[in-house]
């Protein structure tokens, strides 16, 4: 009956340690989608986007919800650091603002946890177990957003030199990183989508009437 029993005990640590082997070894892709913040004052900055970048914000879950699916996780810059432009103060909302509308589409929550040049801090977030096997959206400053792509390009065992410059005039490049894991091999792959609003209009929307209730003959 012992030795029935340790067998038993057995055969089960070792479906364990199986089990366990090859869920380790499941291959995992995670998807970082990557856009800078929609449009922004020409001459004097103040933390806002124009009716442009606003237009483009409410146009943007159209197109990445179609393009990549439900993330299940979205970034943006902390709003919090105050900025500073010509001697002007502001907050900076810009890229929260123009991802809101996705993550509100999306139902997920905006993580504002780092600053526009936080981007290792960034970078070691999104290393992490739970994002593996996710879809992550983010909303950044374009300079630190193509540091940040390239890091992450370079450290997961690509050339960070395929990563282009991103122009000051271009708000419309996506650009996608897809870090493959398994076990302890690592890939990364890197591409330049675009959303494809340039043609929005710069003027804003405007604000839909609603109609007022009539008082009753009696109020």
């Amino acid at each position: 009956m012992l030795n029935l029993l340790l067998r038993a005990a057995g055969a089960a640590l070792v479906l364990s340690f199986a089990a366990a082997a090859a869920s380790a070894a499941t291959p995992t892709v995670e998807t970082l989608v990557f856009v800078r913040h929609g449009e922004k004052p020409a001459d004097v900055d103040n933390g806002q986007l124009t009716c442009q970048g606003q237009n483009r914000a409410v146009a943007l879950p159209n197109i990445l919800l179609a393009k990549y699916g439900t993330p299940a996780y979205v970034f943006a810059v902390e709003p919090k650091q105050k900025q500073d432009d010509n001697g002007v103060d502001y907050w900076y909302l810009r890229a929260l603002a123009t991802i809101e509308p996705t993550a509100v589409a999306a139902g997920v929550t905006v993580n504002l946890k780092y600053g526009k040049s936080d981007i290792d801090d960034v970078e070691s977030e999104l290393a992490k177990s739970k994002y593996q096997s996710s879809t992550v959206f983010l909303a950044w400053e374009h300079k630190e957003l193509v540091k940040l792509v390239a890091n992450i390009v370079k450290h997961n065992g690509g050339d960070p030199g395929i990563v282009p410059a991103w122009p000051s005039d271009d708000y419309d490049s996506i650009y996608v990183v897809s870090v493959s894991r398994n076990g302890s091999q690592t890939s990364v792959t890197f591409a330049h989508d675009s959303e494809g609003l340039g043609y929005l209009s710069s003027a804003c929307s405007p604000a839909p009437r609603m109609a007022l209730p009539r008082p009753s003959a009696g109020g």
